[in-house]
């Protein structure tokens, strides 16, 4: 049997609680491997053999587990395939306060524990189903979508072909039963769209989730879509809405014209395929955006939180306004503050709530800190009446004095210049946030710690199932308020995000989507190009763009840079690639014009070592645009100054001289000169494999073997053709490998030798492998 789960644990300490962890998992169909009960022959192999078929390695975590021998050894098996990046995922749970060990820190330090070890223990055990559970899903991303609850056989079956979202709900939520039912009462109305509107921190979010949890029932399919950029970004995104067929990954969205398109199709499948018994929430639509719309056609049910009222624009809204019930209030403030509460201290915290606008998030936030500081209401309404401002109750608009009192109520000066530092960084992040483990790579945190105490705290937003931190909108603003410079202290994740996306071709593209969700929102929203740091970023998203296939976003970055006037041989270089981006999508003659911008900027410059290396650069464009003009002989000219150029002034082992000859032998072949070619091919890949740059030789190989097949060399052609498909697979895995050109020669190669039946299959392979990379339909 396949063991999803392997749970390593001190078994004096922990059987207990490992026997209910595994009762909880095996109801949900989730199959454990623990030991004594799985052992069938020998311990060690029976364990070694569980943990390399495991996809979740799962550590009970307390004082007496960190030092057991038999413990570690086991870690140190699940890590040893984490640290190749095998398909497994490692969750330690926290089952008491006791600071790790260091030999388990050095395996699990940048590993973010979750929270075993406050009561009531079905609470957390839950919570750790859910995260597994979530984590397996994703898994089964390729597999058969599993149909929302509720479902009924034969009702819109197309519709199941959206990945219905699973969500996590708060469990300290409160009252608002009569906005509920009022929701219900207008979303299966008619007019079956439906805006929440209220200033931010008033719940309007966690009242769509509990509307989800008391009413999913009645909907076949339920899709949480968070607004960050605009509405065409939202759709487009798999993470938000996974279509079947229709996945992102496999579409062509290298011009404005073709996302336009692909948002056409995801639209234009939502409106066609859902009835009302499918439910879209829209989260955080705060801008006034040119699609919205369009989104309203559909027959579909939705749900759109937003701080804007939409009500004078005929929009059916409904307002999220403050708690009015004292048992409400008082409710909501008891999930949080567990001290005793005196009698005589009610009227107290009535006028601590009156002073805060009965403000739902505000109200949270406040017992946190109460609690956390020791503070009677009492103490709390000295504060607030000693703090300057406090008097202006309600002045204006409500938000502005809920953000005065928030900063009254959080004074950020209070934590530490670390924890500050945290803050400023959430800012940057989209509104859904990030994986707890990116954003501490990304800030390069010394330990979780910190992070935990403004969780705990309720600075930070946290979802416990999939592991992800955000900023509420509130908080966020009330950074930005008080730190309108934040964004010069955050230079370190900013360089770290520039590094990654500079590295972005080896990711999946699960992780080039975070990355590029994460640079683009900085980039729209933060970024100021006068900010030194910041340049190298622009240039690394840029760069990622381009390989992302979003040609037209790179350009813009490239444009908006040459635009600050840069040095000389900056902007050639800009120049440079935007003209690559051009022949990528076959602008000729905006390459050509590129291409000699370059060349004419960098030949001005007085010689240099960073001047030289550019004309090469510029030599090698000049070239692929006489290239695409068919002026061939010109062509490789400027290919053959690229080259010696090179030659004399890199070193031997720089992959931009195996560059040179690649880019001469693509024209030689052309001109007809195929020995030429064979050998520039070979020195290229020579050069390339130098310096294990194996993505690059698959071209190389391909084009070499399509030589030797025009030189009737059928054993050159199958070496060449084998080591494609080798490199192909290794550099890019199963999951990203570009089989359609692959199968492509391979099928000519099987003409020449006369297997055209074979021949044939492979060229219908190589069709339906282009056309599931680009959805070419």
């Amino acid at each position: 049997m396949k063991h999803f789960v392997f749970i390593s644990y001190h078994h004096d300490s922990s059987a207990q609680l490992v026997e209910h962890i595994v009762q909880a998992l095996e109801r949900e169909g989730i199959q454990c491997w623990y030991a004594p009960r799985d052992v069938t022959s020998k311990y060690a192999g029976d364990i070694v053999r569980a943990i390399d078929e495991c996809k979740v390695f799962l550590l009970i975590m307390n004082q007496y587990s960190t030092c057991s021998e038999h413990v570690l050894n086991e870690i140190d098996c699940a890590f040893n395939r984490f640290h190749h990046k095998e398909d497994i995922r490692l969750l330690p749970f926290r089952t008491d306060k006791e600071s790790m060990s260091d030999d388990v820190k050095y395996y699990l330090g940048r590993i973010h524990s979750l929270d075993g070890s406050e009561p009531p223990e079905e609470e957390r055990i839950a919570t750790l189903v859910s995260r597994i559970a979530y984590w397996l899903q994703e898994e089964e991303d390729d597999g058969p979508v599993q149909r929302a609850k509720g479902v009924r056989d034969g009702s819109q079956p197309q519709a199941g072909e959206i990945r219905s979202t699973s969500l996590t709900y708060n469990t300290n939520f409160v009252g608002r039963e009569a906005e509920l039912e009022e929701m219900h009462r207008l979303l299966r109305g008619e007019n079956n769209k439906l805006f929440l509107f209220g200033t931010g921190g008033m719940g309007k979010s966690e009242l769509a989730r509990q509307y989800l949890r008391k009413f999913q029932g009645e909907y076949t399919t339920v899709v949480w879509l968070t607004y960050n950029t605009d509405i065409q970004d939202m759709l487009i995104s798999d993470q938000f809405l996974h279509i079947r067929g229709l996945e992102s990954e496999k579409q062509d969205l290298t011009t404005p014209q073709a996302r336009e398109s692909f948002y056409d199709k995801k639209l234009n499948y939502l409106k066609e395929h859902c009835n009302q018994d499918t439910l879209l929430v829209v989260d955080n639509l705060d801008t006034q955006d040119p699609r919205l719309s369009q989104l309203l056609e559909g027959r579909y049910s939705m749900i759109i939180t937003s701080r804007i009222s939409r009500e004078k624009d005929g929009y059916q809204e409904l307002a999220v306004r403050p708690l009015d019930r004292w048992e409400d209030q008082l409710a909501l403030f008891r999930k949080f503050y567990k001290r005793p509460l005196q009698p005589q201290e009610e009227a107290a915290l009535t006028e601590v709530f009156r002073r805060i606008g009965f403000h739902t998030y505000g109200i949270q936030l406040l017992a946190k800190q109460m609690q956390a500081s020791h503070l009677a209401p009492s103490a709390m309404l000295d504060y607030l009446r000693g703090a300057p401002g406090t008097a202006q109750r309600r002045t204006q608009m409500v938000m502005d004095h809920v953000m005065e009192v928030m900063q009254q109520i959080f004074d950020l000066s209070g934590l530490t210049p670390e924890k500050v530092s945290i803050l400023k960084n959430l800012v940057l992040l989209p509104v859904e946030g990030v994986e707890t483990e990116l954003f501490f790579d990304l800030t390069e945190l010394e330990d979780f710690m910190l992070l935990d105490e403004l969780i705990d705290s309720s600075f930070i937003q946290y979802n416990s199932i999939s592991d992800v931190i955000s900023l509420h909108p509130l908080m966020a603003d009330t950074i930005v308020r008080k730190n309108p410079g934040f964004v010069q202290d955050c230079q370190v994740y900013v360089d770290n995000l520039a590094q990654r996306l500079s590295q972005f071709t080896h990711y999946k593209y699960r992780e080039k989507q975070v990355l590029i969700s994460l640079g683009e929102n900085y980039y729209l929203k933060w970024c100021d190009p006068s900010l030194p740091f910041n340049v190298n970023f622009m240039e690394r998203l840029a760069e990622a763009y381009a390989e992302y296939f979003m040609r037209d976003k790179s350009i813009a970055i490239f444009e908006r840079l040459i635009a600050l006037h840069p040095d000389p041989v900056r902007e050639s270089w800009y120049h440079y690639y935007i003209a690559n981006q051009r022949r990528c999508l076959e602008q000729y003659d905006l390459l050509s014009q590129e291409a000699a911008r370059s060349l004419e900027i960098i030949e001005a410059v007085p010689q240099s070592p960073e001047r030289d290396r550019q004309l090469s650069l510029s030599y090698s464009m000049m070239g692929w645009a006489r290239n695409n003009e068919n002026r061939l002989e010109e062509a490789d000219r400027y290919f053959q100054q690229a080259l010696h150029l090179r030659l004399e002034i890199l070193p031997d082992g720089d992959p931009l001289i195996a560059w040179a000859y690649y880019n001469r032998a693509e024209v030689l072949m052309k001109m007809g000169r195929l020995e030429e070619a064979v050998k520039g091919y070979e020195e290229a890949i020579r050069r390339f494999e130098a310096v294990d740059e194996i993505g690059i030789c698959v071209p190389a190989y391909l084009s070499v073997a399509e030589a030797y097949l025009e030189l009737d060399d059928i054993p050159g052609a199958e070496r060449a053709l084998s080591q494609a498909f080798a490199y192909e697979y290794a550099y890019y895995g199963e999951e990203n490998c570009r089989n359609y050109w692959l199968y492509d020669v391979k099928a000519k190669l099987l003409v020449r030798q006369g297997r055209d039946e074979e021949a044939r299959e492979y060229q219908q392979m190589a069709q339906r492998a282009h056309q599931k990379y680009l959805d070419a339909q």
